[in-house]
């Protein structure tokens, strides 16, 4: 993705009324490479539904995120679609410089006119992957028994040769 096509993930807030004002944005692979070189994630595709609720002190924003990427199991070595949904909120308060209080608020120059959602998106959508990725049809993922493999192989031990294992 180019930097241009980070527009597309533009809002002009200082346009908005005090009101609430709906977004529907779609991203796919090139978001997340954007952001990330080195990522085992692929053939990503999914929307989020943006709901801002804009008062005179801040901005409330709430992300609905539906998509769905591809994963390799850990165990079966596998590879399958894994379906993503996430709802996130973040408060953009008005103040005198940019500024992260906290993982949820944010603190934004009262001039600044555009955000861009581009970077918060990829967060949200990388942080519901899970860290242990199972196939769907490891149904129980205690369960380890059915993909272990023995690799020791009995060995023919010469009958003859009994009396002298009785001796150890």
């Amino acid at each position: 993705m180019k930097k241009k096509n980070l527009r597309n993930f533009d809002i002009k807030i200082q346009s908005l009324s005090n009101n609430s004002h709906n977004y529907i944005f779609e991203f796919n692979q090139d978001l997340i490479d954007f952001f990330s070189d080195e990522n085992e994630i692929r053939n990503v595709f999914g929307n989020c539904n943006l709901n801002i609720i804009k008062s005179d002190l801040m901005l409330e924003m709430l992300f609905s995120i539906q998509g769905k990427t591809d994963l390799i199991c850990d165990r079966t070595l596998k590879k399958f679609r894994y379906p993503l949904n996430s709802e996130k909120k973040l408060l953009f308060k008005f103040g005198d410089e940019d500024e992260e209080i906290s993982d949820e608020m944010i603190v934004i120059d009262r001039n600044k006119s555009i955000i861009n959602i581009a970077k918060y998106i990829y967060e949200f959508f990388i942080l519901e992957i899970p860290v242990k990725r199972l196939h769907p049809s490891v149904e129980n993922e205690d369960n380890i028994d059915n993909f272990v493999f023995s690799t020791k192989k009995k060995k023919n031990i010469d009958p003859r040769l009994d009396p002298l294992n009785k001796l150890k």
